[in-house]
């Protein structure tokens, strides 16, 4: 037993009842287990091949499968009270978890516990009979989700009327539109008082009333205590909702952490794949520019005016770095040098967005600040830096003293990336203040 487990007891030991010591066991207790959880599936070609692979002579010519591996090593803990969210690209194994954790598919390896009454909100109508009544299939679908008919009887007029489908309740699902399906689905899903609410990718179904209706009432599970488990693509629901997120990876829990920290490294992580598979961003330009000559031959270099280095660097410290928060100091650290002929010159930095948007690009031209030198460090400070979360390229160009010839260009050495730590949203950090005049 844990030392924060004995000290519970010897608090209560004295003056509590065994009920009242057996609480204070669970809400000291993880409401969901799952350690070193792996699973693994068999892929094969056509459906002969299962039969043909089971048969026992054909055993020593080797499998007929080929193994993916949904989950690998997966190993987490949720405490009564926690909503935890759930984030991944495609194909990074949240199904597979969720599955798992409904009780639908069992792991390859490891286990895991669930402690409670689960309800689980994943396909909304699933196991809906077309031919059946919409009031034949609340009793089928609470039965396949573990309710006997007593019960459903005792909840059928809740059901009813948080669907709002009154008028079409005896009439079959055939008849139905999607929403109205989806409603009934909802409706039936929410109509208990689980401990544990598993939801994937459902806040919201029908119009808008309805939809209103249906956050006011998952909301109010995360009121009451009641332990969530809530997977989605939003960032901003999963931010809004949770206290800590999963990000799953391959199968893996890549990071489990505060939900602001998860969904941050998240977005930095997607950002860096569409940067990735975007072509323009690997070779910036600023529009309808002529191409630079002779000014990356080595051969000319030093005939023009070129960019020695560009770096990130802390606005306070002067020091190299690339990770910062809005509202911090950043800048720009860059040592240019003049052509063997001389002449006046501009700077433009530029901050931008992975899938190409520009973000802004001051330059010392346009913010009248002379560069008639022959070699210089041109430092750009941004002393409260308004970007939100993303991470962004860093162009330099150097430019005549118009802001019209383009001698060098090329970017700095690391992307600056910025991590949001609070709830704000959007690409930019604005000041603001707010009136209210009641009417």
């Amino acid at each position: 037993m844990s030392e924060s487990m004995s000290k519970i007891e010897e608090q209560v030991a004295g003056t509590a009842s065994g009920a009242d010591l057996q609480r204070a066991r669970l809400s000291t207790s993880p409401v969901i287990r799952v350690e070193d959880v792996h699973k693994t599936y068999r892929v094969y070609r056509k459906p002969m091949d299962r039969l043909r692979e089971s048969l026992p002579w054909n055993r020593s010519k080797g499998p007929l499968h080929k193994e993916v591996h949904a989950l690998r090593g997966v190993s987490f803990e949720v405490m009564p009270g926690q909503c935890i969210g759930l984030v991944g690209g495609n194909g990074a194994g949240k199904s597979t978890l969720l599955k798992l954790l409904t009780g639908t598919t069992r792991p390859t390896h490891g286990r895991y516990s669930l402690r409670g009454k689960v309800a689980a909100l994943l396909e909304l109508g699933a196991g809906f009979q077309k031919n059946a009544t919409g009031r034949a299939n609340i009793f089928m679908n609470a039965a396949l989700l573990g309710r006997t008919r007593e019960e459903t009887k005792a909840k059928f007029k809740e059901i009813l009327d948080f669907s709002e489908l009154h008028d079409f309740i005896d009439q079959p699902i055939s008849t139905y539109s999607s929403g109205m399906v989806a409603r009934l689905g909802f409706s039936v899903a929410v109509a208990t008082d689980p401990d544990v609410l598993i939801i994937d990718e459902i806040l919201a179904v029908g119009d808008m009333h309805f939809r209103r209706k249906c956050v006011d009432k998952i909301m109010s599970f995360k009121d009451r205590g009641k332990t969530m488990f809530f997977c989605s693509h939003s960032l901003y629901d999963v931010r809004q909702i949770c206290e800590k997120a999963i990000w799953m990876r391959t199968g893996a829990v890549q990071m489990y952490d505060d939900a602001v920290a998860v969904t941050n490294e998240y977005a930095t992580y997607e950002n860096q794949l569409i940067e990735e598979q975007s072509e323009h961003v690997q070779s910036l330009q600023i529009a309808d520019a002529a191409p630079v000559k002779g000014a990356m031959n080595p051969k000319n270099a030093e005939r023009y005016a070129r960019v020695l280095s560009a770096e990130l660097i802390d606005g306070e410290t002067g020091k190299p770095r690339h990770k910062f928060q809005p509202g911090d100091s950043v800048a720009v650290r860059v040592h240019i040098k003049n052509g063997k002929q001389p002449e006046p010159l501009a700077l433009a930095v530029g901050f931008t967005r992975a899938d190409g948007t520009l973000c802004f690009a001051p330059t010392t031209e346009m913010d009248g600040v002379p560069l008639d030198v022959q070699e210089a460090v041109v430092t750009l400070r941004l002393d409260n830096l308004r970007l939100l979360s993303g991470e962004f390229v860093v162009p330099v160009w150097l430019l005549d003293a118009r802001g019209v010839h383009r001698f060098h260009e090329t970017t700095c050495a690391q992307n600056l990336i910025v991590q949001n730590r609070t709830k704000e949203l959007g690409l930019f950090l604005t000041e603001r203040s707010w009136s209210v005049e009641s009417l």
